[in-house]
């Protein structure tokens, strides 16, 4: 999405002359008419107001050519602009438009706020990125549009990869607690674009718009990247070792070209997924962990397994040496009895 143009100055200019010019021949006529003679002046009286009549009509024709220069220049150079992002989007086959260094979030909640339909795909979101999403995400659910987002499932063995891959200090348990906190997040989202505005008295009182719709999906599967998309494009960031996606390289995709459509494809394939569980952000996120639970096929039964999916500690070498150690006290008091019984058979021969 290309950047629009700079506006033009030249309606300001044309304005600005325009004015200059009427105020100088309106004074310029005064002069005139003040250093005429008392007879002079009514015979010029109705010459000076033709002139300022003319004036007049001049200085409506120049603020109109004006004007219509101006957007014409506008439009000429939005033209212009268009052509070259088609030509230069037709020649770059990967459909890579630009990298930045972190979420651009400015552009993001930009498309949020304005895109009819937006699609988030994440491992779980902080509260820090919710915070600046929220206010995009509110405007574009108060305008009736759709929102979907895509986290993991908190029972998924992907949340313990991926929290090694991104080298945090918490266990499983505590990153299955922080895409709870997500969907929590989510719901109270949700939660503040079903309040209706307040209901006008009388005659003023409107129908209240239908709030648009928030979607939260979970899936279970080992995530590939981050994708923030809406109309023809998308920032994609990726799952580095020891990296936060928001805070990693992101990159800028038109979605009909090259890389875009294994994008679309991707969200497609996680939207058909049979594990794929729709949360319902009207009801409690906790009463809604057996069904997040049960989606999972090799979900550990027990809260302990999932402590246990982490590296396995080296086994301790007393493991080994103890029934060894066992085992040679007992084969040596079994010799040292017969070694006594052999030497008291001796003494009596």
């Amino acid at each position: 999405m290309s950047s629009s143009p700079p506006p033009s100055n030249l309606g300001r200019r044309g304005l600005r002359n325009a004015a200059i010019m009427s105020v100088a021949m309106l004074l310029l006529m005064f002069f005139l008419y003040f250093r005429m003679e008392k007879s002079q002046r009514d015979e010029m009286a109705d010459e000076i107001f033709g002139g300022l009549a003319g004036a007049a009509i001049l200085y409506v024709v120049s603020v109109g050519v004006g004007y219509a220069t101006w957007k014409y220049r506008e439009a000429l150079e939005a033209e212009k602009e268009e052509r070259l992002v088609e030509k230069l989007d037709a020649k770059n086959k990967s459909g890579v438009r630009s990298s930045s260094l972190g979420l651009p979030f400015e552009e993001v909640t930009k498309g949020i706020a304005s895109s009819p339909e937006t699609v988030i795909v994440e491992t779980w979101l902080d509260d820090s990125t919710l915070e600046r999403l929220e206010p995009a995400m509110l405007e574009s659910l108060g305008k009736s549009r759709r929102i979907r987002v895509y986290v993991l499932n908190p029972f998924s063995p992907s949340v313990t990869r991926r929290g090694r891959d991104r080298e945090n200090k918490k266990g499983p348990e505590e990153n299955r607690q922080s895409i709870c906190g997500t969907l929590e997040y989510l719901a109270r989202v949700a939660a503040k674009a079903r309040v209706s505005a307040p209901v006008l008295p009388g005659l003023l009182a409107k129908p209240a718009a239908s709030p648009g719709k928030l979607e939260v999906f979970c899936y279970d599967s080992l995530p590939s990247f981050s994708i923030y998309s809406w109309h023809d494009r998308a920032f994609v960031g990726f799952h580095l070792e020891g990296v936060k996606s928001s805070e990693g390289t992101h990159l800028e995709v038109d979605l009909r070209v090259g890389l875009g459509p294994q994008l679309t494809a991707h969200i497609a394939n996680l939207g058909q997924m049979p594990s794929l569980v729709a949360v319902d952000l009207g009801r409690s996120i906790e009463s809604q962990m057996e069904a997040l639970r049960m989606a999972v096929p090799d979900c550990p039964e027990i809260e302990g397994a999932f402590a246990a999916a982490g590296p396995s500690k080296p086994a301790s070498p007393l493991r080994y040496l103890v029934p060894s150690a066992i085992l040679g006290m007992v084969i040596g008091l079994k010799t040292k009895r017969l070694d006594e019984k052999g030497g008291g058979g001796d003494g009596e021969v």
